[in-house]
């Protein structure tokens, strides 16, 4: 017995808990498949590169192989396998893309020259098929904010998507006005997305600085980067 947005649930006269909820939505029931599977005597097993749940009333059933093959190219010294780093959408795989999303991270700067604002960034080779999203919202203190992306209707918020670039950071007028800076970025693959975003939120007066992996799917776990992010090699205004 399961109650929709309770942890609690009851097999057999016996009270369990899970670490989730059943969900109502769209007029739909989502249950847990495993706490439901396992509670029918189902042996459970997830096969996290393919993205597929095993389900096996004999308790028997074994994740298929993983797969094999494929060639291996170097993208500013990231080594990438279009068959083995890549699930059955296209889309790269976590740990692959994690090393990509940092490898952005780590070219983005916020510098100052001459007393002008601006941002630098070299985008990482990448493999045909994919394309950066970066998106940049810098928040005021008088309640205001400012973006910049590759996609907009004003010339003075655009930033390319590839290839190197320096953008004049022309709407900060004042910097001490200046509260936040919350950066998304993404690799996405053209069709079918990606499997997460590393999102960075910076305070100018230091009280937070988080850079953070969040995925698309609850069922990916998140990964915190804030000990080791150096924020004051991005952050230089």
């Amino acid at each position: 017995m399961l109650q929709i947005g309770n942890k609690n649930y009851e097999v057999n006269g016996q009270q369990k808990q899970m670490d989730t909820v059943a969900l109502l939505k769209e007029s739909r029931t989502f249950v847990p498949v495993r706490f439901v599977s396992e509670a029918l005597g189902a042996t459970v097993k997830w096969n996290a590169n393919i993205r597929t749940v095993y389900i096996d009333m004999d308790g028997d059933a074994a994740p298929s192989p993983e797969p094999t093959g494929g060639t291996v190219k170097y993208y500013d010294g990231i080594a990438f396998n279009d068959v083995t780093d890549v699930d059955q959408y296209g889309r790269i795989k976590v740990d692959k893309l994690k090393e990509f999303l940092l490898k952005l991270a780590d070219q983005l700067r916020f510098v100052k020259e001459n007393g002008r604002y601006y941002i630098e960034c070299t985008y990482p080779e990448i493999p045909e098929g994919y394309e950066w999203i970066l998106g940049i919202t810098i928040y005021n203190k008088d309640g205001t904010r400012d973006g910049y992306s590759p996609i907009g209707r004003n010339p003075e918020w655009l930033i390319p998507a590839k290839g190197s670039f320096k953008k004049e950071a022309t709407v900060v007028t004042d910097i001490k006005n200046v509260k936040l800076f919350n950066i998304v970025i993404s690799l996405d693959h053209v069709e079918t997305g990606s499997l997460g975003i590393l999102n960075i939120v910076y305070y100018m007066d230091k009280s937070e600085m988080r850079a953070k992996f969040v995925p698309e799917s609850a069922i990916i776990p998140s990964e915190n980067y804030s000990e080791t992010f150096d924020f004051n090699k991005m952050f230089q205004w």
